[in-house]
């Protein structure tokens, strides 16, 4: 008789340890599961169909990364486009305005190419020419511009909804 009480009192014990244990594995996994998806919301994206959600894609990218910034209401993206595109792009773009020369602040999430341009200039900034972004806007997004980085086929893409 005492035999079977100790059995099943260190078989409640053994129970009560391994249930323990395991909410406590699964609040650490959620918790780490929330950390990262709150990581991967601030990292850059490389995804055309998500930003495709945001913004109007009008021409194929050959690459793109951007970041979403909802505190801000903004998009930021750097597309490159194939030569035949950028040109289209740019072409009916100056029909919109009148293009202006700007410098854009680089970003440590941007393409490597850029960054080395932003590394020449000695001062974090690639130099481009700015267009009007019409093509791109979609609601909520409804004022912005894209700016053709100098000898490159990259754009910076920036939307913001006002």
């Amino acid at each position: 008789m005492k035999i079977l009480r100790a059995a099943a009192i260190l078989s409640l014990i053994l129970v009560l340890q391994l249930a323990c244990s395991s909410s406590y594995s699964n609040s650490a996994n959620s918790a780490s599961s929330a950390n990262q998806k709150a990581d991967n919301s601030n990292s850059a994206r490389s995804n055309v169909e998500e930003l495709g959600v945001l913004v109007n894609m009008p021409y194929e990218t050959e690459d793109v990364v951007w970041k979403d910034f909802p505190e801000q209401k903004k998009v930021l993206a750097v597309l490159r486009l194939s030569p035949g595109d950028a040109n289209k792009l740019v072409a009916q773009a100056e029909k919109v305005r009148k293009p202006n020369t700007v410098t854009v602040a680089s970003e440590s999430w941007f393409p490597p190419e850029l960054i080395a341009q932003s590394d020449v200039s000695g001062d974090n900034s690639i130099k481009g020419t700015a267009y009007a972004a019409n093509e791109f806007l979609q609601p909520p997004y409804n004022e912005g511009q894209i700016t053709r980085i100098n000898d490159t086929d990259y754009f910076v893409l920036e939307v913001y909804a006002k």
